[in-house]
């Protein structure tokens, strides 16, 4: 736990005072029966001009950091608002090597879909190269509270070994803090559970 504390004390001291722009602070919770609890920190930053910049740990494999930059682009037609975030970072820990992932999100009216994927690999070990994607489709009930749908799959290339897990997300808002609940595999042995307490702070990027 400290070695993740450390990791996001030193990604904000380098970053925010330097360009200001937008910070978000994303800690996840895995929790599965029998199995210890996952903690799984994101950091991410955006510039003003929408150049991007995450950091992660644990989170395409255990006990591995991960940093990637890329550039928001967004815009707006009529009511619906959407933005792409090209990605390309690397890996190191128990893992090392590079990805590559697009960012993407949209919002209808109070209807909103975000999905992350991603293309690992290691030239190390080639079997551990994998694709992965997570999609998100909700719905805003009200200021404070959304409801929606979530997936995963993952791929592993070079055994073509295919996950795909499916599940419910229910989430609460209090200003600039979210707190997402999500169940994966809900009716079946291997169901699990993910708690989210996000963070936004700063100010808003140019379009």
């Amino acid at each position: 736990m400290k070695i993740q504390i450390i990791f996001i004390v030193a990604f904000i001291t380098i970053l925010i005072p330097k360009v200001y722009g937008q910070a978000g602070f994303e800690q996840y919770y895995y929790v599965q029966d029998k199995e210890a609890v996952e903690f799984v920190p994101v950091v991410s930053f955006q510039a003003k001009n929408n150049w991007y910049a995450e950091a992660r740990y644990n989170y395409e494999e255990k006990n591995t950091f991960s940093l990637y930059a890329g550039r928001k682009f967004s815009g707006e037609c009529k009511k619906l608002m959407y933005s792409l975030t090209p990605i390309m970072g690397a890996v190191t820990g128990e893992l090392d090597g590079g990805s590559a992932g697009m960012n993407v999100s949209a919002e209808l009216e109070g209807v909103f879909f975000s999905s992350q994927s991603q293309y690992t690999f290691s030239p190390k070990d080639p079997t551990c190269d994998f694709l992965f994607s997570w999609s998100e489709l909700g719905y805003e009930i009200s200021s404070w509270f959304y409801l929606g749908v979530s997936m995963q799959h993952t791929r592993m290339l070079h055994t073509n070994t295919q996950i795909f897990e499916h599940g419910a997300v229910i989430g609460f808002e209090f200003g600039k803090w979210t707190i997402p609940v999500y169940s994966y595999n809900t009716f079946d042995r291997g169901r699990y559970f993910v708690l989210g307490i996000n963070l936004g702070i700063g100010s808003k990027p140019a379009q």
